[in-house]
């Protein structure tokens, strides 16, 4: 029986995730958790990579997902850390969902901070504490789209999204840059019209795993390093384990 993990945490909500309980949902991930998945064996397994840490903790190594990888093992990213690392190794396999993915790989987007926010622990269901700077323009889009605010305005809150850091990035603060009348009419439309990317392609992720759209690709090679061994020493897995 094929086994869907999901390594998952603000780009869904608890709904999203108690919709899904064909999914084996596991925290944003860091360095050490792909390598641990070795250890667990089992044939079938497909992987969702959508959340991770990247500042406090150290971010998902390239050499681990080469492993599952290596070992066949149907890796996806989208949404965040997921689709950073998938626009990184899609050449080797890895398979990208959703538009920050696309974005990501076309080169429009670049930086990390594009995907970042802060959010709450596992006891508050990951709660979104900031905006992430993909989201912010998505919504802007949408506001244009509906002609809530103009080119203008748009181009004036998305600076002013760029310059906040995205631990502090607030809609409140985005807001300041236009005037008080227009500021307005987009606050009333943002209640209900703003739009997470992140959660449209985590979504996406899921359902491009679960119906395995992603076409049979050869095993990459995997080059054991010495820095592979030292994690996976860190992680309490053996490092005979990895080929």
């Amino acid at each position: 029986m094929t086994r869907l993990l999901a390594f998952a945490g603000p780009s869904l909500t608890p709904a999203d995730r108690a919709a899904r309980p064909d999914v084996e949902w596991r925290p944003p991930a860091q360095a050490g958790d792909m390598l641990r998945l070795v250890g667990e064996g089992g044939p079938g397994r497909i992987l969702c990579l959508i959340d991770g840490y990247f500042d406090h903790r150290p971010a998902v190594r390239h050499k681990e997902l080469l492993l599952l990888l290596a070992r066949g093992m149907s890796v996806y990213g989208a949404a965040s850390i997921g689709a950073l690392r998938a626009a990184e190794m899609r050449t080797f396999g890895m398979a990208g969902v959703g538009a920050i993915f696309a974005a990501y790989a076309r080169g429009t987007l670049t930086g990390d901070d594009e995907v970042a926010l802060v959010h709450a622990g596992a006891e508050r269901d990951w709660r979104p504490l900031s905006v992430p700077l993909v989201d912010v323009r998505a919504t802007l889009c949408a506001a244009r789209r509906a002609r809530i605010i103009g080119a203008r305005d748009a181009r004036a809150m998305l600076r002013a999204a760029g310059a906040i850091h995205y631990v502090d990035r607030q809609w409140q603060d985005i807001c300041r840059a236009v005037v008080p009348e227009r500021r307005l009419a987009f606050e009333a439309w943002l209640r209900t019209g703003a739009v997470s990317q992140k959660r449209i392609d985590a979504l996406a992720c899921l359902d491009a795993a679960v119906k395995g759209e992603w076409s049979a690709h050869d095993a990459p090679a995997m080059v054991r390093t010495c820095f592979v061994d030292a994690l996976a020493r860190e992680c309490g897995v053996d490092p005979a384990l990895i080929g």
